[in-house]
């Protein structure tokens, strides 16, 4: 009995000296059983947030992928075929088909048109959109080279609306030599520049992918 009344003296003495602490401790205890369906609460809204960043993050994906293919549709055609008969008439030919360069002077200007369309109607990552300013430059400088080629071809010294100087004609046939003896670069750095680009977009598809995949083991990890 005495064992028992010290006991019992003990533990009045021990939340007498220390009832501010057991106070704030039973406090604790409580906000973290009452805060529990808050936990669980926010734990969903994770799930959703993560959810919906998913859609967007797939949607971004395959609307990359289905810019990507347009872009190789319009560009790799023009691409492959200059580099090859170029090097065709060069090595092969003896020197430029003159009706093939006109033919290909009015494809670079439509596709520089199909090209800033793109450009207006869609929001590329700011790499592609720089990519894509390069490649367009270099298209340019294509379309004017191919251009300043034929001109003495396509046209005549004079005609109802203009006449040349001889001097004026003349510097029009250097120009178009020197931008035969250009071509060659001009050709080459239009096609770095378009690799370039497309590697640029395959690493945005890439990088996009990655995060789509991270979403989807984030939501895994939430849901076990």
């Amino acid at each position: 009995m005495d064992c028992l009344m010290a006991v019992l003296c003990g533990l009045y003495h021990f939340i007498k000296d220390f009832q501010t602490l057991i106070a704030g401790l039973v406090a604790i205890l409580a906000a973290i059983i009452s805060a529990r369906p808050v936990w669980r609460q926010l734990d969903r809204m994770a799930v959703q947030t993560d959810t919906i960043v998913r859609e967007f993050l797939a949607d971004r994906l395959q609307s990359l992928k289905g810019r990507r293919q347009w872009l190789r549709n319009k560009i790799n055609p023009f691409r492959n075929e200059v580099g090859q008969r170029l090097y065709e008439m060069r090595e092969l030919e003896n020197g430029l088909n003159i009706d093939w360069v006109f033919e290909r002077d009015q494809l670079a200007g439509t596709l520089i048109d199909k090209l800033r369309t793109y450009q207006v109607t869609n929001r590329d990552p700011a790499a592609m959109a720089q990519g894509m300013d390069v490649l367009i430059t270099k298209l340019e400088a294509l379309r004017d080279s191919l251009g300043s080629i034929h001109r003495p071809h396509s046209m005549d010294q004079s005609g109802e609306d203009y006449a040349y100087t001889d001097e004026e004609w003349a510097g029009v046939k250097a120009k178009a030599n020197a931008a035969d003896e250009a071509l060659d670069r001009i050709v080459s750095e239009f096609e770095a520049a378009a690799k370039s680009f497309f590697d640029v977009v395959d690493s945005e598809v890439s990088e996009m992918r990655d995060r789509v995949k991270a979403t989807d083991d984030a939501l895994l990890a939430g849901k076990s």
